[in-house]
């Protein structure tokens, strides 16, 4: 009887052993979860870069499009009203521009007559779709320049507008441009070659020095 007893106690022990095995082989090891930590840092250290300059990459060709096509509509209401519109760029410092917030790089007036007692003397309301421009894009302009009232562009040389980002914890390296060209007003659209002449603070929107901006260095594309 004492040995049956003892034989049932081992073979219980052995039933609560084995029901414990897989309970400690289940999970992570202290070194796995190590290596898992030190996988996923090193690819979120490639992916996050790589998404931040896609994003800038995107907001830059975005408020090309938008710009572009905006010069091309108040070309349109110039004509439309035989005014003349004066397109003017509005100077924003570096990384002025509140968190959150847009402002615009340009002031555009039209002028629907020249006397003063017409109905029609008051600026149009087309200053009010200059396309936004926030912290995240920059761009240097070349001069301010007038649209006379058959849509051709009042300039002694064409208008050539840089429009840039950054990369990820680097200088600006994205570098759209429009040239306007003068007197015709055709726009080309364009990669700008040089960027010799930046610097890793750019103003949000600018007139550029020395003449620096040249056509012949906007890439049609």
């Amino acid at each position: 009887m004492l040995g049956a007893i003892r034989l049932f106690d081992v073979k219980i022990a052995a039933g609560k052993t084995a029901d414990k095995r897989p309970q400690e082989e289940s999970g992570f090891s202290l070194v796995e979860l190590v290596i898992i930590v030190g996988i996923i840092s090193t690819l979120s250290g490639l992916i996050v870069p790589s998404s931040l300059n896609w994003v800038r990459l995107e907001r830059v060709n975005a408020y090309t499009r938008e710009l572009r096509e905006y010069l091309r509509i108040v070309r349109l209401e110039a004509r439309r009203w035989g005014s003349s519109c004066f397109i003017n760029v509005n100077p924003i410092g570096y990384n002025s521009i509140p968190r959150d917030k847009e402002s615009y790089g340009y002031s555009v007036s039209c002028k629907y007559s020249n006397d003063p007692n017409s109905s029609e003397y008051s600026p149009s309301s087309i200053g009010a779709l200059v396309p936004a421009i926030n912290n995240s894009v920059f761009q240097v302009v070349n001069k301010n320049f007038q649209v006379t009232p058959n849509g051709r562009i009042s300039s002694d040389k064409s208008i050539v507008i840089v429009i840039g980002s950054k990369y990820h914890k680097s200088g600006p390296k994205i570098l759209n441009c429009l040239v306007i060209k003068t007197p015709t007003g055709h726009i080309i659209k364009g990669k700008y070659s040089l960027n010799n002449w930046l610097s890793s603070n750019m103003p949000v929107s600018k007139i550029s020095e020395n003449d620096i901006l040249n056509p012949n260095h906007c890439i049609s594309s």
